[in-house]
């Protein structure tokens, strides 16, 4: 097997050198749909290059992260590009487990993808790593269980709708509950006997997590962490996120409208079995949702009164390793897998998740396909992926600022003073800033 020089890590990853003949490369990720995706996509490009050859090894979920992180650190010149998880880049980046793409590649990508995608695969003002996909957050309601509680639904989509492109604007713009609204909802439902004589009223799919969480600070205009990332203080402590905490400290603390500590994927199961009136969710439920016998509607996201619309974002990303031997040919196969119309084609399709090029996204906003239910999701998530959207921060200590944020939200829902859980959780992320945050 013939290998390209390899770079080093001042140069940037261009595309100006060609692979050699019979030049292997090999992609490390998870196992499951996205494994199958990115082979149609391999096969795709290869089918263009005979004189490359890419593999994919796959590594289960929960083996995923740990043993994808020591291959980095030990300098593993087997991997060529790494499926890198968005929170994830500036840690890889900052660690020179990853090379940055040349400005050719970040300027196509900022002309080609969504905005806050780019911004989450940079670090340093460069771009290390390129999106796959995004994800998109709804809201789940029992059509029936609200209305028995004498509550009139939330305008969404239902299994009989036709949503044309105008009806998703509206929706997303005039028609978008709030986070109030969501709590009275779930107080009519479940009264005080929440879980016991009475359905639940509502709860979050990713119990306590940033991800899920971070809309309820930043509909309010709260960051969690400064602009330069070493600080959380003043932050996550803020009046916003204060105010966000204590919303939520009332659902389980006053109001008992949720379940306190749902694992991933308990709360979609309690919905399908009547035991939840609402929740809000990723649109990766949609199925097994659509599959039940379930009456039910999906609604914007929803926002405090007093704020904007903010919403989840990031999935999956692309990286070239910093040891790869073919990091020429790692970059233009993660170019082509990200960036071109014909990869970006065939992963859509293959794995039918949120994209982020501009293309498809208007592709999904025109085409009559997606006026039907449940395609109609797709179509509002697009909305809100170009409109709503708010990334993760970007900082290397982002771990660190997770445990910190899950801890603290945990703790709340438990019962703990908001002030006391936020400041604890604000000293926790500044000492791992200081210690890891760098340039």
């Amino acid at each position: 097997m013939t290998r390209l020089p390899l770079l080093t890590t001042a140069l940037a990853i261009g595309l100006t050198a060609t692979a050699h003949a019979e030049t292997t490369l090999t992609v490390l990720m998870i196992e499951g749909l996205d494994k199958g995706s990115m082979e149609a996509v391999a096969d795709a490009y290869m089918a263009q290059h005979a004189d490359v050859k890419v593999e994919i090894q796959s590594l289960p979920w929960n083996q995923f992260f740990q043993v994808s992180e020591m291959r980095l650190k030990s300098a593993d010149a087997a991997v060529d590009l790494i499926y890198t998880d968005a929170p994830v880049v500036a840690a890889y980046a900052a660690n020179g487990y990853i090379l940055p793409f040349d400005a050719a590649v970040a300027d196509e990508a900022k002309q080609k993808l969504v905005a806050s995608s780019v911004a989450t695969g940079t670090y340093d003002g460069k771009l290390y790593s390129l999106p796959m996909n995004s994800s998109a957050q709804v809201l789940y309601y029992n059509v029936d269980l609200l209305k028995a509680a004498g509550v009139t639904p939330p305008n969404g989509l239902t299994k009989d709708s036709v949503t044309k492109p105008d009806t998703i604007v509206k929706l997303a713009t005039e028609d978008r509950w709030t986070f109030e609204q969501v709590a009275e909802a779930a107080k009519a439902v479940s009264g005080d006997e929440g879980g016991k004589g009475k359905p639940w009223g509502f709860a979050f799919e990713q119990f306590g997590e940033l991800y899920q969480l971070q809309p309820l600070g930043g509909s309010l205009g709260g960051e969690l962490i400064s602009a330069d990332a070493m600080t959380a203080d003043g932050y996550l402590n803020g009046d916003a996120w204060t105010k966000a905490a204590s919303w939520w400290s009332d659902l389980f603390n006053k109001d008992n409208v949720s379940p306190r500590s749902l694992g991933f994927g308990e709360a979609a199961q309690m919905f399908t079995n009547g035991q939840l009136a609402m929740f809000v969710g990723g649109t990766w439920n949609v199925p097994a949702v659509a599959d039940s016998s379930i009456n039910f509607g999906i609604a914007p996201h929803p926002k405090f009164a007093e704020g904007k619309a903010s919403t989840p974002t990031g999935s999956w990303y692309l990286s070239v390793t910093k040891v790869s031997p073919d990091a020429a040919a790692a970059a233009d196969f993660a170019k082509f897998a990200a960036l071109s119309d014909e990869g970006t084609d065939v992963w859509f399709k293959t794995l039918n998740q949120l994209p982020v090029t501009n293309r498809l996204l208007d592709q999904i906003n025109s085409d009559p396909a997606y006026d039907a239910f449940p395609a109609s999701v797709m179509r509002l998530s697009a909305w809100e992926s170009r409109n709503t959207a708010a990334p993760r921060p970007v900082t290397v200590a982002f771990s660190q600022l997770q445990d910190a944020f899950r801890t603290a939200f945990t703790d709340i829902a438990n019962g703990v003073p908001v002030d006391e859980a936020l400041d604890t959780a604000v000293d926790a992320y500044d000492q791992a800033a200081k210690r890891l945050n760098r340039k």
